[in-house]
């Protein structure tokens, strides 16, 4: 993330008029969207202060799953568009890359943070129907 938070921030362009600058920018942009998402995804349960886990899902990993897996909301179908990628062929990699068991970093993806997908994607695919139903009940009033 930092190195393309960098890339960001540092890049010059040379003319804010060339079309492709601007083009290259905002794929940049939207790809750092999926990244944090990614990222987000990969925050560790609320635990207890002995360290246990309570099941709880944190509220950004929720949205950040919400963000990459649900279809029945934007997100990111609708960027995949704008970046040209299969979004199914993307799921398909990143839910293969995070079952990974082993110690080694994947990039920038820690064991832990796989680990920690790894439950919040189980808890959100039990979850994400119920937590539906409440919002839309919750529209009503």
């Amino acid at each position: 993330m930092s190195a393309v938070f960098d890339s960001l921030i540092n890049y010059a362009p040379k003319s804010f008029l060339d079309e492709k600058e601007q083009t290259r920018a905002c794929q940049r942009i939207l790809a750092s969207v999926v990244h944090l998402a990614i990222k987000d995804a990969c925050i560790r349960p609320t635990t207890t202060k002995r360290g246990r886990s309570v099941g709880d899902i944190h509220t950004d990993a929720f949205t950040a799953m919400r963000f990459l897996f649900d279809d029945r909301c934007s997100g990111l179908k609708e960027y995949a568009t704008w970046l040209d990628f299969d979004p199914s062929q993307f799921r398909k990699k990143l839910l293969k890359t995070m079952e990974d068991n082993t110690a080694v970093m994947i990039g920038t993806i820690t064991p832990e943070d796989r680990r920690a997908f790894r439950f919040n994607y189980k808890t959100w695919v039990t979850t994400k129907d119920f937590a539906r139903e409440e919002a839309d009940v919750s529209d009503d009033d």
